[in-house]
């Protein structure tokens, strides 16, 4: 073959690997090799996309030049929104025409960065004086949803936001949160003694009001409201069977519960301790259960038992109350979006809970202890001090569940059927007709061993500011309950949605070096410290001997220790470089290998396909 047959054919090659290389990535084919299929929509924002009836459009509001920022900054920044960009067209295929995605470069001084404004859709400023826009605008007719700026520190919940969005965009009224408990949550509507002023709800209730229509619950009522979409059973006690029953039948409808239970309510103990100055008061009960249904389920808990680890224990002025636990991001669940953000929730006194080994379903934990974590008897925490408590608290060893998410296959906690009222008269149940009772149903209960974390005097402080009352979060007790609420009230596809990792991966096996390096070199500049440390103690040695005789000039022997000391410095500094450069030789040696392959993969490749094609032509001249 000539040469220049042989540049042609080899100019031909390159063409056909590029054109079939723009063909490959123009189809609306991916394939998803990370971890946890980042870049994959789950099933369930897959059924809720199934369940849109009319067009819903996306206007994406995306900065596409950022300048003046550093190299790393910016290109975060740019990565973080092709990010955002890649999952909405991913939401735009998978409604197959349901969604139309328009997206907008709102450039400085023009209408479209005006009509993002006035959208809601918040530009973040930027250390060069300059804004970015990562926002997006749904809206369905005259309904419309807006999500301000994508929360770069938040990667892991993108779908679920966009998923949030898109289902709340197409309600067109709040859902109705039912509420049970005890806790004086709600205030009444009328002052409790003449001549004072009305009191206030507790905090939360205003937190979840601008979510949920909340319809208040008495214990001693015989059935729910027809009209519930999620109920919140807080701290209940001395509801009646026929409630019981209603709740049953409204979790085995797929409707979620919310279920707080306490084995040691301060709320109620204060209230015994006030009771027992007033004779002839009742003592409220100070703990509460959910019995009936645990036992039914397969959960495990104590109305009794406390639990108390002084590894997490709340801490102030040098007083610890081993019993008063701070959960923080270590102790809550990464992949549970409601509690991916906490940081600080307070729980107080609470208890644990567990699955029976022939339980059929699944709990995922969402608050946990460590593995110090032991229980103690709720009464004892009343007597007892902190440091004969911890004396005698016993480590389970195993991290404890305070709060978690129990999901599967429920059956009914009434096998019997539903409970006949005996003030009712038989013509009265004869006549009335009730609907068939579920035995079994699939849906999600959220269950937490403590409630008084609802109250306002461990959650939030209230302040006046210029005569305004204002009110500071005091930890991320609201956030907890008021994300929770919304998660669960929200579309049963959204509870299926959990956090995703960041398109950032780490290198197990570079980590695992750079461990191994930091042992020894800790090993070493231990051995070096040590040494130091005994000159050190030499010098001063001297030094008192030297102070001792009288003399302001230092002698030899203090002058020829101090001279070996910087000598001994010098040394060990070069010591520590060396041992620095030889322990990142394999680290080095690993980093130039994967920068070779990835930059070396696509010519070798060609290459390859170059002598094959070559060797083919050659086999059928002959």
């Amino acid at each position: 073959m000539k040469v220049s047959s042989k540049i042609h054919a080899t100019v031909l090659i390159l063409v056909n690997f590029l054109l079939l290389h723009f063909v490959v990535s123009s189809l609306p084919l991916r394939i998803d090799m990370t971890a946890d299929n980042s870049f994959t929509l789950s099933d369930s924002a897959k059924s809720l996309l199934a369940k849109i009836e009319e067009p819903i459009r996306f206007d994406f509001y995306k900065t596409e030049s950022v300048e003046g920022l550093s190299p790393q900054i910016k290109m975060h920044i740019q990565n973080f929104g092709n990010r955002v960009e890649q999952m909405l067209r991913q939401f735009e295929r998978a409604a197959k025409g349901k969604i139309i995605l328009d997206k907008i470069d709102p450039e400085p001084d023009t209408s479209d960065e005006e009509n993002a404004i006035a959208a809601g859709v918040h530009g973040q400023s930027l250390p060069n004086g300059g804004s970015v826009f990562l926002g997006l605008v749904i809206s369905q007719g005259d309904s419309e949803h807006v999500i301000p700026f994508f929360d770069w520190n938040k990667e892991g919940s993108i779908e679920y936001d966009i998923a949030k969005a898109v289902f709340e965009a197409q309600q067109l009224s709040k859902p109705t949160l039912g509420l049970i408990t005890s806790l004086p949550l709600k205030a009444p509507p009328y002052p409790t003694m003449p001549g004072q002023p009305p009191q206030e709800d507790q905090y939360i209730i205003s937190e979840l009001e601008s979510s949920f229509n909340i319809e208040v619950i008495e214990a001693s009522a015989t059935e729910l409201p027809k009209n519930l979409d999620m109920l919140a059973v807080i701290h209940p006690i001395g509801l009646s069977e026929s409630l019981l029953f209603d709740i049953d039948q409204l979790a085995l409808s797929g409707k979620p519960l919310f279920v707080a239970v306490d084995p040691s309510s301060l709320y109620f103990v204060s209230q015994t301790q006030q009771n027992q100055m007033m004779m002839g008061q009742p003592n409220p009960n100070t703990s509460s259960d959910f019995q009936r249904f645990f036992s039914a389920w397969g959960v495990e808990y104590s109305a009794s038992d406390v639990l108390a680890d002084p590894n997490i224990a709340y801490a102030q002025q040098g007083s610890m109350r081993s019993a008063w636990l701070i959960f923080r991001e270590e102790q809550t669940s990464e992949d549970f979006l409601p509690a991916a953000e906490l940081n600080a929730v307070l729980l107080l006194e609470s208890g644990q809970i567990s699955l029976t080994e022939d339980s059929k379903l699944t709990l995922e934990p969402i608050l946990q202890t460590s593995e110090g974590a032991g229980t103690v008897n709720g009464m004892m925490l009343q007597f007892a001090q902190q440091e004969g408590l911890l004396n005698q608290l016993q480590p389970t060893g195993a991290p404890q569940t305070v709060a978690g998410v129990l999901s599967g296959e429920f059956t009914t906690a009434f096998p019997n059927g539903k409970p006949t009222d005996p003030s009712a008269e038989e013509s009265d149940v004869a006549e009335s007709e009730s609907p068939e009772q579920l035995y079994t149903g699939e849906t999600n209960v959220f269950i937490i061993a403590d409630t008084d974390w609802t109250l306002d005097q461990f959650s939030i402080r209230r302040q006046n500011f210029l005569g305004m009352m204002t009110v500071q979060p005091i930890n991320d007790n609201l956030a907890m309950g008021t994300n929770i609420m919304e998660f669960f009230g929200g579309s049963k596809d959204l509870i299926g949605i959990r956090g995703k990792g960041g398109q950032a991966r780490p290198f197990d096996r570079v980590q695992a070096l750079e461990v191994e390096a930091q042992k020894q070199y800790q090993i070493k500049l231990q051995e070096v410290e040590d040494r130091i440390s005994e000159m050190n103690q030499e010098i001063q040695n001297l030094v008192s001997q030297q102070q001792g005789t009288g003399l302001i000039v230092a002698g030899p022997e203090l002058s020829e220790a101090i001279q070996n000391l910087r000598e001994n410095e010098a040394n060990l500094r070069a010591e520590r470089r060396v041992i620095r450069r030889d322990l990142r030789k394999d680290i080095e040696a690993l980093k130039w290998k994967l920068v070779s392959l990835n930059i070396g993969y696509s010519p070798i490749g060609l290459a390859l396909f170059g002598l094959l094609f070559y060797r083919m032509r050659k086999s059928k001249a002959l």
